[in-house]
């Protein structure tokens, strides 16, 4: 894991294909995952603090628990993500994609919920 939160900025560089990993309670505060395709993948309860998944994708993705604070998801897929109990204070999900997603529970405040995509399947925090 401590690779990941180490990774470079490559303009080069190929997008991190993580899809379908279970990488449930991983430690990853400030990784650099942008445009990484983390479809399927299992994130329940892991620490992504100021993790940058800025054009990632977590479709069908389980971020229960997740602590994603400070989080910089712009333009990120999370088309049908779990998002129940996620901590996402201060995250930016500017342009993101929340259409089927469940975002129950979820902490919201100061989110940056410019110009996101939802629908009718979206299940927002009460």
């Amino acid at each position: 894991m401590w690779v990941l939160g180490r990774r470079t900025v490559d303009l080069h560089e190929q997008p991190l294909y993580l899809s379908r990993m279970d990488l449930r309670r991983a430690n990853l505060p400030g990784a650099r995952l942008s445009n990484a395709n983390l479809r399927h993948s299992n994130l329940a309860s892991a620490w992504l603090v100021d993790v940058d998944l800025d054009a990632s994708r977590l479709v069908n993705a389980d971020l229960r628990h997740a602590i994603l604070r400070g989080a910089k998801l712009k333009q990120a897929d999370l088309r049908g993500a779990y998002l129940q109990h996620a901590d996402l204070r201060c995250a930016d999900l500017s342009g993101a994609d929340l259409r089927g997603a469940n975002m129950a529970g979820a902490q919201l405040d100061d989110t940056n919920l410019a110009d996101v995509r939802s629908d009718g399947t979206t299940r927002w925090s009460n």
